[in-house]
Order: C-alpha cells, then sequence, then structure tokens
C-alpha cells in the first residue's frame, strides 16, 4: 500500500472513530445526568433525530443509526480495502454507485413519504454506502500516479 493511501486510510478511520467516540461519551454523559443540549455539537454531521437515532443507556445518541452506521462501514471498508485483491478505480467506482444507491432508494422513498425507513435498515444501507466509499476512496488514491513535471 502507498503512503499516501496509509495517510488517506488513516485520516478516515481517525475521523471515524473520533465522532463514533465522541456521540458515544456524549450519551453516557447525557445518561449520567448531563444536559440534552450537549447533543446539539452534532447537529453539524447529523439530523439526530431521536426516533432515528440508536439508544445507549436508554438515551438516544446524538447521531443517527445511518450516520453511526457510515461511520462504521468507512472502517470496515478500509479493512475490505486491505484484504482484497486490488481493484480498478472504475471498478471501485461501479461499487461506490450500487454501494449508496439503497441508502438514496430508501432516503428518497421516506422523504416523499412513501414509506416509513427502519434503524435495521438505516444500518445496513449506511454500512453499505461507507464500506463502498472507503474503498473506492482508497483505491483512487492508491491508482492516483503523481506526475512530476
Amino acid at each position: 500500500m502507498k503512503r499516501n493511501t496509509r495517510i488517506v486510510a488513516a485520516v478516515i478511520a481517525f475521523a471515524a472513530s473520533a465522532i463514533l467516540a465522541a456521540s458515544t461519551l456524549c450519551t453516557w454523559a447525557i445518561a449520567h445526568g448531563a444536559s440534552m443540549r450537549w447533543r446539539l455539537l452534532f447537529r453539524a454531521l447529523c439530523h439526530g433525530i431521536p426516533k432515528r437515532c440508536l439508544e445507549l443507556w436508554s438515551v438516544p445518541m446524538p447521531i443517527c443509526a445511518r450516520c453511526v452506521a457510515i461511520y462504521l462501514g468507512l472502517i470496515a471498508g478500509i479493512a475490505l480495502f486491505m484484504i482484497l485483491p486490488r481493484l480498478q478505480e472504475i471498478t471501485a467506482r461501479g461499487i461506490l454507485g450500487f454501494g449508496i444507491l439503497p441508502m438514496f432508494v430508501d432516503g428518497i422513498t421516506q422523504l416523499a413519504m412513501l414509506r416509513e425507513s427502519t434503524n435495521p435498515l438505516r444500518i445496513e444501507t449506511g454500512l453499505l454506502a461507507g464500506m463502498a466509499f472507503a474503498l473506492w476512496a482508497l483505491t483512487a488514491v492508491e491508482s492516483h500516479v503523481l506526475s512530476t513535471a
């Protein structure tokens, strides 16, 4: 694995892990007496609608189930990149398209009020999208050739 790919993988893993850890810590703090207003810190990252959030310690996390799954998917996608044979970037881009399609359909049909999504479905679609994105991003960086002019 190239140096730039390792750097991008580390940045993705760190960001995803930090957001998951911070949201878990926030949930724990609220469960132990902190104000629910701490959830607002995560508003820039996610809508945080309580009924769409996973619960820890009987408190909804500040990020929704889909976002939790996307961040977990990013980490899983890094592991997947490491164990899979190298893909061409165009193949990884196709995988990304197919990987985000279920999340897109789920979100659009819910937005159009055709149906109500469920947290298990949000988790499945988020994991798939996160893994596909990480796989594509790392493949793109790995296959990029720097030109020296």
